[in-house]
């Protein structure tokens, strides 16, 4: 086989996906909170209050989510992802005109929308489309962006509502959106290759479309079947479980934080959450390579099994080690919850349903969330203690692993005979 040594535009598409990761996620998750004492300081209204423009935009999520996967395969991809970027720039600069706790609803609303139409639905179609090789450790570098933007984005952020205040900085973020969603909703985004005259990164006749049963890979069973024929498949409700257990184990480690400033103190705890947050950056790279290396029932195994380990470390957080051991075992544990997800979806479907399947598997993943830090606190209320909330998180995060595994095996009888390779 002949490698192709000259520059792929699928590299171009990877540095698109990681920066609208890493600019458009933080403002709904890790940095959604950044504003909350400027602003209900500012408006006088409660915590709880400005807490709920979360729940709005993640509920919206969750319900749009199979929709705006359908719309974006089947009709003009590169223009809808550009209004709604657009779109999301507005809503965000809207922010910095509200009065009152309803006008942030609103806007949150629309930002829900625009959220799950530009972010992790749309860039995963990208990467799925554009890499045939290197998928895993294209969707780990894509996914990291996350983690880097809301690390560097964090002390801007908190700088600008310093010096300038809350209403200055919602702007400066929504002229970052709209910059990044003119340059690449106009100039660089292309959703197939073929609309450039290429062919994926990696593309070659020469692989079989069908993995060898026998052998672990990360090559797509190339499952063709649409949603609705997918939907009384047995791979498919298993898919679809292993996403909310993926989504309450990941969401039940937001409530890590508060469970380590409780058994190491505050100081111990920022160190703790600091560092596993950066070794997640790595993880979520490792993962993806052995994805690539290995096959998808190792990345499977490795994935639930760390982010399980995280829960069994958690468990000896009072421990003077505890901590410390909880920093370097969920820094790898960190990467199920993000690279898995579009990699078993890719090892199961082809490229042209692909879109499709991940908008349910990430619905399901965001109604897991919706729910998990809720059980771990609901759990902490009842008993005043994590014990039990980390022992049944363990069992969550085995059953990820463990469902997704079943899926694939199941959808080994639906996956396209040929000799064709995925993405032709």
């Amino acid at each position: 086989m002949k490698k192709e040594t000259r520059f792929h535009y699928a590299w171009v598409i990877l540095v698109v996906a990681s920066l609208v990761l890493g600019v458009y996620v933080p403002i709904v998750n890790s940095l959604s909170n950044s504003w909350q004492l400027a602003v209900t300081q500012d408006l006088g209204f409660s915590r709880t209050a400005f807490s709920f423009t979360g729940t709005i935009t993640q509920a919206v999520g969750i319900f749009l989510g199979p929709v705006v996967s359908y719309f974006l395969t089947k009709y003009n991809f590169k223009r809808i992802w550009t209004c709604a970027a657009i779109l999301f720039a507005l809503a965000v600069f809207g922010y910095s005109m509200a009065q009152n706790k309803y006008h942030f609803y609103i806007f949150a609303f629309i930002i829900g929308a625009a959220y799950i139409t530009t972010a992790q639905i749309p860039m995963m179609m990208l990467i799925n489309n554009w890499f045939q090789e290197k998928k895993g450790l294209a969707t780990s570098i894509a996914v990291s962006g996350i983690s880097a933007g809301g690390a560097l984005l964090s002390p801007v952020i908190n700088g600008l509502i310093g010096h300038f205040g809350w209403r200055m900085s919602y702007r400066v973020y929504a002229v970052i959106i709209l910059a990044l969603a003119v340059l690449f909703g106009f100039f660089l985004i292309y959703l197939r290759p073929e609309d450039k005259g290429l062919k994926p990164y990696g593309y070659t006749t020469e692989k079989a479309l069908v993995p060898d049963p026998d052998k672990d890979s990360n090559r797509s069973l190339g499952v063709g079947l649409t949603i609705g024929a997918s939907i009384s498949c047995s791979f498919f409700i298993f898919l679809l479980l292993g996403s909310v257990m993926n989504g309450l184990a990941n969401g039940a480690t937001l409530q890590f934080p508060p469970a380590l400033q409780e058994a190491a103190g505050f100081q111990t705890a920022g160190t703790v959450v600091s560092i596993y947050l950066l070794l997640g950056v790595f993880g979520k790279l490792l993962l993806g390579r052995i994805a690539d290396k290995y096959g998808i029932y190792h990345a499977l195994l490795v994935g639930a099994g760390s982010l399980a380990l995280s829960f069994v470390c958690m468990l000896f957080a009072g421990q003077r080690w505890g901590p410390w051991l909880v920093a370097l075992v969920f820094g790898l544990g960190l990467a199920l919850g993000s690279v898995l997800p579009p990699l078993i979806t890719s090892s199961i479907y082809n490229r042209e349903i692909y879109g499709e399947a991940y908008g349910f598997v990430q619905s399901g993943t965001q109604v897991g969330a919706a729910f998990g830090p809720l059980f771990v606190s609901y759990i902490f209320d009842a008993t005043g203690s994590y014990h039990w909330a980390w022992l049944i998180n363990i069992a969550f995060a085995l059953l990820t692993g463990f469902l997704w595994f079943l899926a694939h095996e199941q959808a080994k009888k639906h996956g396209r005979q040929g000799s064709q390779t995925v993405g032709e």
